[in-house]
């Protein structure tokens, strides 16, 4: 649990995207640099950070720093619905005022998120 509270703290720290010097995030973390290291060659191996080990600095990729902001937004805002229709073949359904219809042959799954408006659809096939 406490190797997990230490990765969180150096993504909280690092999530501007901004180049972050290894001796400065040891010190801000209390991670020793040794293990911050290690952890800094881990994250860059599974593409979550930019590691450049001559500078000794690292930044976070744009992507993560965008998962980390999306995943920010949603803990502060109200819990949205979330739902699941599934449209059968050349029917359609009205989702708040959307008309949502399914051209296709085959029977569709529609995953929804709603907080207050609609905010998100995910249209999948049902095989």
């Amino acid at each position: 649990m406490v190797v997990l509270q230490k990765l969180v703290q150096l993504l909280n720290l690092i999530e501007d995207g901004a180049w972050h010097n290894l001796k400065e995030l040891s010190e801000h973390s209390n991670i020793p640099k040794q293990k911050l290291e290690s952890l800094s060659k881990l994250l860059s191996e599974t593409n979550i950070i930019e590691y450049e080990t001559k500078k000794n600095q690292l930044r976070i990729k744009k992507e993560w720093q965008q998962i980390l902001k999306n995943t920010d937004e949603e803990q502060n805002c109200e819990k949205a619905a979330v739902g699941t229709i599934m449209l059968p073949p050349k029917k359609s359904i009205n989702i708040q005022g959307i008309q949502v219809t399914n051209l296709t042959e085959k029977e569709l799954e529609i995953s929804m998120r709603v907080n207050k408006k609609l905010e998100e659809i995910a249209v999948g096939l049902i095989k």
